[in-house]
């Protein structure tokens, strides 16, 4: 018999997408646009920043780091709340203090400041992510599901592009202040926005027994064409809550695999994101073209993110992930050895971006389907809050090596190789039922 949630999917899975379907998945990719803008805004004024205040490579490496450090905390602590206040009422605060604290870094006057407040950005940008990654994920039809959360995940990217050019136009005549004071204005304004049009998901409502909630999924049941009753005569199966589910018994071993992907692919990616900019600038660039190539980098990551969407339902997720991180790291490593000839290393950045920032999106899609309903914020939240642990070391790594004097070609392929290990790592990312049944149909033969 099909349990709740199943019911739920299969008649997703037999309709054309409703308009409150994309509704959900617009809204869920300009809160994620805001995100790429208010986090990468830093690694854009961190030459303007450096300059005006001296500082040292190693303490920039501090800086960036510190809004990793809170998206660490954010993921961790405030990621899986969700699965106990809701995804919209997470989505909607976290917006709120992420425009706040992106408003309040423009007034940074001291390294202190300028930590405090990326750390509580990136406490925001945490908690956001599972939430917006969840219900995508719970909004789409199967067949569309990796299309969406990739379409979804392409506003970090365009919010990176956007932060780019408009810091290439702000910061030489109105300073980095400029670009800070933009974001958090822009973000804030999104907050009504949210309240009008962002649901919460069918399959956090139904297992509640209360009156609002009920309420609710009538009303988005209609909208959604959904036949309530059929999904409610379904026993409601919860096969994993909480933390504890999720980190013992047949959940550990696909969720240590895909914690470690995690950690690698964003300790390559955050060092790459952040330091190409600067490190582009002390290799002779102009401050005008690192910031653009930092531009490249994000564009050929969303077009990467968009084409492993669409191929996905075609082709298996997972040769196709491997084969990304495999080139990701590869045009890395090619990435290192250019610096003077500008076309060839605009070319190379968009490659790279392409690879290694569409194969970290199939992540967050490989995600969504591995944890059931009852425990998705909290198994995707921990996964992120892996991966954070990656990000902050990648570019605190990337400082440290860049004060040693190491030449680019050298750390920028030591600091690629997490992307190989990344592809052979994913396959072992799937759900317990399906390692079950693979063992059970080879003792078989």
């Amino acid at each position: 018999m099909a349990d709740l949630s199943q019911s739920l999917q299969s008649q997703l899975d037999a309709k054309p997408l409703a308009p409150l379907q994309w509704q959900v998945v617009v809204l869920c990719w300009l809160v994620n646009i805001l995100d790429g803008f208010d986090l990468l805004a830093i690694s854009f004024a961190a030459p303007s920043i450096a300059k005006t205040w001296m500082l040292n490579p190693q303490t920039l490496g501090i800086v960036f780091s510190s809004g990793l450090v809170g998206m660490t905390v954010g993921s961790l602590l405030l990621g899986p709340a969700a699965d106990r206040i809701g995804r919209r009422p997470m989505i909607i605060l976290a917006t709120t203090v992420l425009g706040l604290s992106t408003l309040a870094t423009a007034a940074a006057t001291s390294v202190g400041q300028l930590l405090l407040l990326r750390c509580i950005t990136g406490i925001a940008i945490g908690a956001l992510l599972p939430s917006l990654n969840t219900l995508v994920a719970e909004y789409t039809p199967d067949r569309r599901r990796n299309l969406a959360i990739s379409f979804m995940h392409l506003g970090y990217p365009v919010g990176g592009i956007a932060g780019g050019f408009i810091a290439s136009q702000l910061i030489p005549t109105a300073g980095w202040e400029a670009l800070f004071l933009v974001g958090g204005l822009f973000t804030l304004a999104t907050v009504p926005v949210l309240l009008i049009g962002l649901p919460e998901s069918l399959q956090y409502l139904l297992p509640k027994d209360q009156p609002k909630a009920r309420a609710a999924a009538d009303r988005i049941a209609i909208r959604l064409g959904i036949d309530l009753q059929a999904a409610r005569a379904q026993p409601l199966v919860i096969s994993a809550s909480g933390f504890r589910d999720v980190l013992r018994g047949q959940w550990l071993a696909p969720s240590i695999a895909l914690w470690t992907c995690f950690f690698l692919g964003n300790l390559t990616l955050y060092f790459l994101l952040n330091w190409t900019p600067t490190v582009l600038v002390e290799a002779g660039l102009s401050s005008e073209k690192a910031i653009r190539a930092g531009m490249m980098l994000n564009l050929g990551g969303g077009i990467g993110m968009l084409t492993l969407g669409y191929l996905s339902a075609r082709w298996s997720m997972y040769r196709m992930m491997s084969g990304f991180f495999v080139m990701g790291g590869v045009f890395i490593i090619a990435l290192g050895q250019v610096t003077r000839a500008v076309d060839l290393l605009f070319g190379l950045t968009i490659l790279a971006g392409f690879f290694s920032l569409g194969g970290l999106i199939g992540l967050y899609s490989l995600a969504a389907r591995l944890y059931p309903d009852a425990s998705r914020a909290t198994g995707i939240g921990l996964a992120l809050g892996a991966g954070r642990f990656g990000a902050i070391l990648g570019p605190y790594a990337g400082g440290v090596l860049i004060s040693l004097g190491w030449p680019m070609g050298r750390y920028f392929a030591l600091l690629a190789l997490p992307l190989i290990a990344v592809a052979a790592i994913l396959w072992r990312v799937r759900p317990p039922s399906v390692v079950a049944a693979r063992m059970t149909t080879e003792s078989a033969e």
